[in-house]
């Protein structure tokens, strides 16, 4: 959302740090876990909610890199669904 300055406000957004890339993959799970999905007629597990994941990598207090994963909700296109099987479009 933009507030009434231009400036992107996203609802619910937070901020961990991690200190190893296992604590990485701990973060991105319990995410992961809180998202919500239900099935469609293209997928079983389709997401309901919009998931954004920067991971910025820094060494010694500066930026080196960047990545960030974005899964829209709901993304599915309808001549996706049209070749699956009867049992899944019921």
């Amino acid at each position: 959302m933009e507030d009434k300055s231009n400036n992107i406000q996203i609802q619910g957004i937070m901020e961990k740090s991690a200190q190893s890339a296992k604590e990485l993959l701990e973060i991105m799970e319990n995410a992961n876990k809180a998202r919500t999905t239900h099935s469609t007629a293209a997928n079983d597990t389709s997401s309901r909610s919009h998931s954004i994941c920067q991971i910025s990598v820094k060494r010694n207090g500066s930026d080196c890199g960047k990545l960030v994963l974005v899964d829209l909700a709901g993304s599915e296109r309808a001549q996706d669904t049209q070749s699956n099987n009867r049992q899944r479009r019921m």
